[in-house]
């Protein structure tokens, strides 16, 4: 990432988070998006049978590994449990300059996989209330999903996937091409239908991570930036402290690693394996348009999710890679055919967009599992050690359940097993 891409992120980050976050009690905290991160090599599964719980202990300090939401989730959560626990958060860089602060921030429910599912619901819940809570905007909008299909093709697998995920509970409902125009002015006439999951929404990424950044500080909790962790110490089964890359040493009872992709490398020196690959992806911003786009959208046949923001741009991703030069160094590279494709197909879902500039585009370097799926809970073999790792993508929905399971997990109370038992480490991912 060169002199113009950092200047870019700048940019992006005064357009994306600027108009939010100007209604925030604390400004002069705001984060700057530096989206790009030094990613693990991918490991071998761990060979540790899997746990959902942790027994009741003492805990008088905590370190969370990892700035991003989830990381400072579950130090916001910890101080809130236990006003009287000891929590430090270590970032290598600034919370929120890696797949946090590049997400394209969907706030969805509707086309997740099982395992998930029950989680995310959790989440879409407790989403409302976030900016009360936090006492910070987050830029949360629940303007609804749609799922679109652009053939019959596509079509023809529509009313099969509302009746599985109505089953579990995701409130979804099939919509002809009428009802989806109605819903999202401006879709292409092709559309013969589509998905609508009215509780899905969006906010703004960098927004959110320093609402959860301010509301951890104000409760307590420690976060030092520019400080990454070097390495796990344990003694007689169980973890002592997090070595820091400045060679200080943070003694602990309870360490959640929650550093993305590092976090491989982390579990990797003491005996447990994740399975984790590097992955660009990139995003495009254009230039502000009239707002007529509500619902987020996408596609069946994948490669969209479209947004547009409150100041009428519209953020185009769906999952089109970019070229890492070089992960240790934190290098990406825009691919032109990626650009391209993003925009034919979203172009083609959405035709207004043919008359909009792109203004900017970037890619985050994000930790994705073979399944696709998070790796959540304790590690096997050493107490009081968790990690949330590997969210593939779509993981920024998660982060306020996901951080009270980490709390709850660290100090031994309910852990809500029942949202996360298929995340566990140890699953055959």
């Amino acid at each position: 990432m060169g002199l113009d891409d950092r200047r870019g992120a700048r940019l992006r980050h005064e357009r994306l988070v600027g108009v939010v976050l100007s209604r925030a009690r604390d400004p002069a905290r705001r984060a700057r998006l530096q989206p790009a991160r030094r990613l693990a090599p991918r490991h071998a599964r761990p060979e540790a049978p899997p746990a959902l719980s942790v027994p009741a202990q003492s805990v008088a300090r905590a370190v969370v590994v990892g700035g991003g939401l989830v990381g400072l989730s579950a130090a916001l959560h910890l101080r809130r449990a236990d006003p009287g626990l000891s929590v430090t958060v270590l970032e290598r860089r600034r919370v929120g300059a890696a797949a946090s602060g590049a997400s394209a921030a969907g706030v969805r429910a509707m086309g997740r996989e099982p395992a998930e599912r029950a989680l995310a619901l959790e989440s879409l819940r407790r989403w409302p209330e976030l900016e009360r809570e936090l006492e910070a905007a987050t830029g949360y909008r629940r303007g609804g999903g749609l799922r679109v299909a652009l053939d019959d093709g596509e079509w023809a697998g529509a009313p099969a996937a509302v009746a599985e995920q109505r089953a579990s509970g995701v409130p979804v409902e099939l919509v002809d091409g009428p009802a989806a125009q109605h819903l999202a002015p401006g879709l292409s006439p092709d559309c013969p239908g589509g998905i609508h999951c009215p509780i899905d929404g969006q906010a703004n990424a960098m927004a959110t991570v320093s609402a959860f950044a301010t509301a951890a500080r104000r409760l307590g909790a420690r976060v030092e930036e520019g400080v990454g962790a070097a390495a796990l110490e344990t003694a007689n089964g169980r973890i002592t402290a997090v070595v820091r890359e400045d060679g200080g040493r943070e003694a602990c009872d309870l360490a959640i690693v929650a550093a993305g992709a590092w976090s491989g490398t982390l579990l990797a020196g003491v005996g447990v394996r994740i399975p984790l690959q590097a992955r660009a992806l990139q995003m495009l911003l254009t230039d502000p348009a009239p707002p007529r786009l509500s619902p987020v959208l996408s596609r069946f046949a994948g490669g969209l999710s479209l947004k547009q923001l409150t100041d009428g741009a519209y953020l185009i991703g769906g999952g089109w890679p970019a070229l890492i030069l070089d992960e240790a160094a934190n290098r990406w590279e825009v691919q032109e055919d990626s650009v391209r494709g993003s925009l034919e197909v979203a172009r083609a879902v959405y035709p207004p967009l043919a008359g909009c500039v792109v203004a900017e585009r970037w890619a985050g370097i994000e930790a994705f599992t073979p399944d696709g799926l998070p790796v959540l809970g304790p590690v096997p073999g050493t107490d009081g050690l968790l990690v949330a790792a590997g969210f593939s993508g779509h993981g920024f929905a998660l982060a306020p359940v996901v951080g009270d399971v980490l709390a709850r997990l660290g100090l031994g109370r309910e852990p809500l097993a029942h949202l996360w038992s298929g995340l566990r480490v140890g699953r055959r991912a």
